[in-house]
């Protein structure tokens, strides 16, 4: 009895293991998209004590994360901008850095949709910003699709998702009756 006790929990303890060991070798896609993309705001933060070198390091990794055609979308209070291409990305990437002391960047709430052949992504995300000097935080809805390209998810387009309070016209007054 005690032979088939030992067993047992020998082979559960192997089995967990097992499962455990295969997660870590292969995590789901959604998982690595998430790890990715809290990397990127990582990357994307920065504080007025980096040196030079750091900075500069720091924008050409921001390129990682990014398809060589990838396009960019964006609305911003008052205007919309749009980039094309990683080149521009990083150049716009550089330019805020010069304009802004400190950057702190978080996506406190991403939500990934993998395509069913896992070679695509479409991922809805808030992106919070809080800049030196300001109480406020800034915060962006924002829709990425990503695709696979061998063993990493790169972001191909990024757009701005209207909310209804920024479609609704600003001239026109609710009343409730």
């Amino acid at each position: 009895m005690k032979k088939w006790c030992f067993r047992f929990i020998l082979l559960t303890v192997l089995i967990v293991l097992g499962f455990w060991g295969w997660r870590a070798l292969f995590p789901s896609p959604e998982k690595v998209i998430r790890k990715r993309l809290g990397e990127l705001a990582e990357t994307a933060s920065f504080s007025s004590d980096q040196g030079l070198v750091a900075s500069a390091w720091n924008v050409s990794s921001l390129g990682e994360f990014f398809t060589l055609d990838v396009e960019v979308t964006v609305d911003v209070p008052g205007s919309q901008h749009t980039f094309t291409g990683r080149d521009e990305l990083l150049q716009v990437a550089g330019g805020a850095r010069k304009a802004v002391n400190n950057l702190t960047v978080k996506f406190p709430d991403i939500k990934v949709t993998v395509a069913p052949d896992k070679t695509s992504a479409v991922v809805y995300l808030t992106a919070q910003g809080k800049v030196s000097g300001q109480k406020d935080f800034f915060l962006q809805e924002l829709r990425l699709r990503l695709i696979r390209v061998k063993r990493d998810w790169l972001i191909h387009h990024v757009e701005t998702v209207k909310t209804l309070s920024s479609i609704r016209n600003p001239d026109q007054s609710t009343r409730l009756s």
